[in-house]
Protein backbone atom coordinates (compact mmCIF):
# COMPACT_ATOMS: atom_id res chain seq x y z
CA UNK A 1 0.00 0.00 0.00
CA UNK A 2 0.92 3.17 -1.24
CA UNK A 3 0.33 6.54 1.06
CA UNK A 4 0.97 10.29 0.60
CA UNK A 5 1.25 12.50 3.33
CA UNK A 6 2.01 16.52 4.43
CA UNK A 7 3.36 17.58 7.11
CA UNK A 8 3.86 20.47 8.52
CA UNK A 9 7.13 21.81 9.85
CA UNK A 10 8.20 22.71 13.30
CA UNK A 11 11.90 24.48 13.35
CA UNK A 12 14.34 23.90 16.23
CA UNK A 13 13.69 26.15 19.06
CA UNK A 14 17.16 25.62 19.91
CA UNK A 15 19.45 25.85 17.14
CA UNK A 16 23.03 24.50 16.67
CA UNK A 17 25.13 22.99 13.77
CA UNK A 18 24.68 19.25 13.33
CA UNK A 19 27.15 16.51 13.02
CA UNK A 20 25.34 13.59 10.86
CA UNK A 21 26.15 9.86 12.28
CA UNK A 22 27.63 6.94 9.92
CA UNK A 23 26.96 3.44 9.90
CA UNK A 24 30.05 2.77 12.49
CA UNK A 25 27.67 4.07 15.37
CA UNK A 26 25.14 1.62 15.25
CA UNK A 27 24.91 -1.08 17.05
CA UNK A 28 26.08 -4.85 15.82
CA UNK A 29 22.70 -6.74 14.07
CA UNK A 30 21.07 -3.39 12.81
CA UNK A 31 21.88 -4.17 9.61
CA UNK A 32 21.22 -1.01 7.19
CA UNK A 33 19.82 -0.64 3.93
CA UNK A 34 21.84 0.06 1.11
CA UNK A 35 19.55 3.54 0.43
CA UNK A 36 19.04 4.48 4.19
CA UNK A 37 20.59 7.00 6.07
CA UNK A 38 18.74 7.72 9.14
CA UNK A 39 19.06 11.45 10.78
CA UNK A 40 21.17 12.06 13.82
CA UNK A 41 21.36 14.51 16.33
CA UNK A 42 24.36 14.53 18.40
CA UNK A 43 23.65 16.09 21.53
CA UNK A 44 26.60 16.11 23.06
CA UNK A 45 27.73 19.12 19.79
CA UNK A 46 24.25 20.61 19.99
CA UNK A 47 22.85 20.78 23.01
CA UNK A 48 18.89 19.86 23.70
CA UNK A 49 16.90 21.19 21.11
CA UNK A 50 12.84 22.00 21.38
CA UNK A 51 9.26 22.08 19.31
CA UNK A 52 6.20 23.57 20.23
CA UNK A 53 3.61 21.89 21.39
CA UNK A 54 1.24 19.76 19.64
CA UNK A 55 -1.99 17.60 20.00
CA UNK A 56 -0.84 14.42 18.12
CA UNK A 57 2.26 14.15 20.43
CA UNK A 58 0.56 14.00 23.89
CA UNK A 59 -0.32 10.22 23.45
CA UNK A 60 -2.52 10.13 26.34
CA UNK A 61 -4.98 7.70 24.38
CA UNK A 62 -2.39 5.35 22.99
CA UNK A 63 0.75 5.49 20.52
CA UNK A 64 4.01 4.88 19.70
CA UNK A 65 7.39 6.37 20.44
CA UNK A 66 10.44 5.15 18.32
CA UNK A 67 14.30 6.40 18.14
CA UNK A 68 17.93 5.62 18.18
CA UNK A 69 19.67 6.46 21.13
CA UNK A 70 23.23 6.09 21.79
CA UNK A 71 25.09 7.35 25.49
CA UNK A 72 28.58 7.88 25.00
CA UNK A 73 29.27 9.18 28.69
CA UNK A 74 31.48 6.70 30.99
CA UNK A 75 31.41 7.99 34.49
CA UNK A 76 27.92 8.44 36.68
CA UNK A 77 26.67 12.13 35.69
CA UNK A 78 24.72 12.39 38.59
CA UNK A 79 21.29 11.96 36.63
CA UNK A 80 19.34 10.35 34.52
CA UNK A 81 19.97 11.60 30.95
CA UNK A 82 16.56 12.00 29.20
CA UNK A 83 15.96 11.26 25.44
CA UNK A 84 12.94 13.04 25.15
CA UNK A 85 10.67 14.86 27.45
CA UNK A 86 6.91 16.18 26.87
CA UNK A 87 6.31 19.20 29.68
CA UNK A 88 3.77 21.46 30.47
CA UNK A 89 2.75 24.30 33.62
CA UNK A 90 0.94 20.90 35.36
CA UNK A 91 3.90 18.56 35.29
CA UNK A 92 5.53 16.10 32.69
CA UNK A 93 3.17 14.22 30.62
CA UNK A 94 6.08 11.60 29.76
CA UNK A 95 9.39 11.19 29.75
CA UNK A 96 12.24 8.72 28.44
CA UNK A 97 15.72 8.33 29.49
CA UNK A 98 18.57 6.64 29.93
CA UNK A 99 19.92 5.27 33.08
CA UNK A 100 23.04 6.85 34.47
CA UNK A 101 24.96 3.34 34.38
CA UNK A 102 23.61 2.87 30.79
CA UNK A 103 21.73 -0.19 31.80
CA UNK A 104 18.66 0.58 30.51
CA UNK A 105 15.66 3.40 30.16
CA UNK A 106 13.40 5.13 32.49
CA UNK A 107 9.51 5.81 31.43
CA UNK A 108 8.32 8.56 33.80
CA UNK A 109 5.50 10.59 34.31
CA UNK A 110 4.62 13.30 36.60
CA UNK A 111 3.64 11.05 39.13
CA UNK A 112 5.81 7.71 39.22
CA UNK A 113 8.08 6.27 37.02
CA UNK A 114 9.17 2.71 35.76
CA UNK A 115 13.00 1.06 34.56
CA UNK A 116 13.51 -1.15 32.07
CA UNK A 117 17.03 -3.15 31.72
CA UNK A 118 19.19 -2.98 28.96
CA UNK A 119 22.55 -2.79 27.42
CA UNK A 120 23.65 0.44 26.70
CA UNK A 121 27.47 0.56 27.53
CA UNK A 122 29.16 0.22 24.08
CA UNK A 123 28.29 3.31 22.95
CA UNK A 124 26.86 2.53 19.68
CA UNK A 125 23.08 3.51 18.56
CA UNK A 126 20.74 1.23 19.75
CA UNK A 127 16.88 1.50 18.82
CA UNK A 128 14.44 1.67 21.14
CA UNK A 129 9.98 1.65 20.51
CA UNK A 130 7.95 2.36 23.10
CA UNK A 131 4.04 0.87 22.81
CA UNK A 132 1.58 2.78 24.38
CA UNK A 133 -1.35 1.19 24.95
CA UNK A 134 -4.93 1.46 27.32
CA UNK A 135 -3.26 -0.79 30.02
CA UNK A 136 0.43 0.21 29.71
CA UNK A 137 3.25 0.20 28.34
CA UNK A 138 5.66 -2.29 26.21
CA UNK A 139 9.86 -1.24 25.95
CA UNK A 140 11.53 -3.25 22.99
CA UNK A 141 14.85 -2.49 22.51
CA UNK A 142 16.84 -3.20 19.66
CA UNK A 143 13.65 -5.37 18.44
CA UNK A 144 13.39 -7.25 21.73
CA UNK A 145 10.80 -6.96 24.15
CA UNK A 146 12.83 -5.48 27.74
CA UNK A 147 9.87 -4.60 29.85
CA UNK A 148 5.94 -4.30 30.39
CA UNK A 149 4.48 -1.47 32.87
CA UNK A 150 0.79 0.04 33.89
CA UNK A 151 2.30 3.21 33.84
CA UNK A 152 0.85 5.64 31.03
CA UNK A 153 1.37 9.11 29.67
CA UNK A 154 -0.70 12.02 31.82
CA UNK A 155 -3.62 13.80 30.31
CA UNK A 156 -1.84 17.08 30.85
CA UNK A 157 -1.20 20.22 28.74
CA UNK A 158 1.52 20.56 26.96
CA UNK A 159 4.03 23.44 26.61
CA UNK A 160 7.20 22.30 24.21
CA UNK A 161 8.35 18.69 23.60
CA UNK A 162 12.40 18.20 24.21
CA UNK A 163 15.03 16.44 23.09
CA UNK A 164 17.99 15.38 24.70
CA UNK A 165 17.75 18.03 27.54
CA UNK A 166 16.18 20.42 29.13
CA UNK A 167 18.54 22.62 31.38
CA UNK A 168 19.31 25.82 28.96
CA UNK A 169 22.91 25.59 30.41
CA UNK A 170 23.38 21.55 29.13
CA UNK A 171 24.05 21.01 32.95
CA UNK A 172 21.11 17.43 32.65
CA UNK A 173 21.42 16.69 28.75
CA UNK A 174 21.97 13.54 27.11
CA UNK A 175 26.02 12.87 26.30
CA UNK A 176 25.61 11.48 22.97
CA UNK A 177 23.30 10.80 20.08
CA UNK A 178 19.57 10.85 19.05
CA UNK A 179 18.20 9.46 15.52
CA UNK A 180 14.80 9.21 13.67
CA UNK A 181 12.26 10.03 16.51
CA UNK A 182 8.97 9.12 14.77
CA UNK A 183 5.42 9.27 16.94
CA UNK A 184 2.44 7.34 15.89
CA UNK A 185 -0.79 7.40 17.36
CA UNK A 186 -1.21 3.08 17.36
CA UNK A 187 1.17 0.80 19.01
CA UNK A 188 3.50 -1.02 16.40
CA UNK A 189 3.42 -4.48 15.88
CA UNK A 190 6.51 -6.36 17.16
CA UNK A 191 7.50 -7.24 13.71
CA UNK A 192 6.86 -3.79 12.25
CA UNK A 193 9.32 -2.34 14.83
CA UNK A 194 12.14 -4.83 13.66
CA UNK A 195 11.76 -5.01 9.89
CA UNK A 196 11.23 -0.73 9.61
CA UNK A 197 13.92 0.38 12.11
CA UNK A 198 15.73 1.16 9.32
CA UNK A 199 13.66 1.99 6.58
CA UNK A 200 11.81 4.90 5.70
CA UNK A 201 8.06 5.10 6.92
CA UNK A 202 7.23 5.55 2.75
CA UNK A 203 10.09 3.34 1.40
CA UNK A 204 10.12 4.48 -2.53
CA UNK A 205 11.87 1.07 -3.23
CA UNK A 206 9.62 -1.75 -1.28
CA UNK A 207 6.35 -1.30 0.35
CA UNK A 208 5.04 1.31 3.01
CA UNK A 209 5.46 1.12 6.87
CA UNK A 210 2.26 -1.01 7.35
CA UNK A 211 1.46 1.26 10.16
CA UNK A 212 1.87 4.81 7.93
CA UNK A 213 -1.15 5.66 8.47
CA UNK A 214 -0.88 6.05 12.01
CA UNK A 215 2.04 8.07 11.83
CA UNK A 216 1.70 11.64 13.62
CA UNK A 217 4.84 12.87 13.61
CA UNK A 218 8.97 12.33 12.49
CA UNK A 219 12.05 13.79 12.92
CA UNK A 220 14.02 15.55 10.24
CA UNK A 221 17.45 16.52 12.40
CA UNK A 222 19.53 17.22 8.92
CA UNK A 223 17.01 20.34 8.26
CA UNK A 224 16.33 20.56 12.11
CA UNK A 225 13.18 20.19 12.03
CA UNK A 226 10.10 17.89 13.10
CA UNK A 227 7.75 17.04 10.66
CA UNK A 228 3.92 17.27 11.94
CA UNK A 229 1.04 14.74 9.82
CA UNK A 230 -1.43 16.95 8.77
CA UNK A 231 -3.25 14.76 6.43
CA UNK A 232 -2.51 10.92 5.10
CA UNK A 233 -4.08 9.95 1.54
CA UNK A 234 -4.08 6.15 0.47
CA UNK A 235 -2.99 5.97 -3.00
CA UNK A 236 -4.53 3.25 -5.17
Amino acid sequence: MTHQISFRRQAFAMAAPLALGAAAMFAPGAAMAQTYSPDVLQVSETGAVAFDPSPQLDLANGGAIEFWVAAVWSGDPGYDPPVVINIGPEGILYQISVLRERDGLVFANANDEDVFIADLTDGKLHHVAVNIMLDGLEVYVDGVLVGTSELLPLSLPSAALFVGGIEPDNSQNLDGAIAQLRFWSQPLEPQEIIDFRLREVLDANSEDHPAAEFLVAQSDFRARELLVVESMETLP
